[in-house]
């Protein structure tokens, strides 16, 4: 074949001309790639992330199942309360962000673990709160008159008081301290430290109430301050079960005077006893049941 005669492989003609360019120029075809690639990404795949990653939707979390009595949307109240439609998923920060904005729920007790998920997706474990009382409040208005209940956790915590029904509220242990009125707004401690001592000794007796209850047996049905509170900082609490006898609890659980029985023996004492008056103050179970 003639050398001066058209090469009808245009192709080959480029690979071999390329193969025998300076070796600068085997830099080109990379940054090529480099160039090409910058630009894509900033035309589709920029904008595929932040579709995907950049303003949450409510329904990319899941949360760990809410007991019956929560009655709230917890999601959908964070994520309107926190406003996390801004939140990025790509944000270093994104699941404490994501924590401390459930954390801000007054059903949520403690938030244990935030996790990313392939496709968006955001599982969240929470404790929630258990509801063991309902605080009775008098109200001293001359126009209003009856009582209002507001219902607290073993810690204190007001809960919200609307995803309560009247009949619910005479099934809890009713709290009955003179002159209060919460002082916290819900999701934080009622502000009375009677009450809050008070739903200490409602969680420990829970258990006691729903075995009751179960066998058809008398119940505690109030808590309230021994004597005047006035005279110590520890206040000296009293049950009153659904028939009317009096158990005297005495301190709040942690803060026993000394000599003065634990919760748990306290609590034990109590299941012993039946529907009689009794102080558990001083009380001790019978030498056939301290095993």
């Amino acid at each position: 074949m003639r050398s001066d005669e058209p090469d009808n492989r245009p192709i080959r003609s480029l690979m071999r001309r390329l193969i025998r360019a300076p070796a600068m120029l085997s830099f080109v075809w990379p940054a090529m790639l480099i160039i090409g690639g910058y630009v894509a990404w900033h035309q589709w795949g920029a904008e595929y992330m932040n579709s995907k990653y950049y303003g949450v939707a409510a329904t990319q979390f899941q949360v760990s199942e809410p007991p019956k009595y929560v009655r709230s949307d917890i999601v959908q109240t964070v994520y309107q309360d926190t406003a996390m439609e801004n939140l990025s998923l790509l944000d270093t920060q994104a699941t404490s962000k994501i924590a401390s904005a459930f954390a801000t729920h007054p059903w949520v007790r403690q938030v244990n673990s935030v996790r990313k998920l392939p496709g968006g997706q955001i599982d969240v474990r929470l404790d929630y709160r258990k509801p063991v009382a309902m605080v009775r409040v008098i109200s001293k208005h001359p126009d209003v008159r009856g009582s209002s209940f507001f219902a607290v956790d073993g810690e204190g915590v007001l809960l919200p008081p609307s995803e309560f029904s009247r009949e619910e509220t005479s099934q809890y242990v009713h709290i009955a301290v003179p002159d209060t009125y919460p002082r916290g707004s819900v999701g934080r401690k009622f502000g009375d430290f009677r009450v809050e001592a008070a739903a200490k000794v409602a969680a420990i007796i829970a258990p006691y109430n729903q075995h009751a209850a179960a066998n058809r047996q008398v119940t505690i049905k109030t808590i309230g301050v021994h004597g005047d509170p006035r005279q110590t900082t520890v206040p000296q609490l009293e049950l009153e079960t659904a028939s009317g006898k009096k158990k005297f609890w005495g301190s709040s659980p942690g803060m026993e005077l000394p000599g003065e029985p634990t919760a748990e023996m306290k609590l034990r004492v109590l299941v012993s006893s039946g529907d009689e008056n009794i102080d558990l103050r001083i009380a001790r179970l019978p030498a056939n049941e301290t095993h």
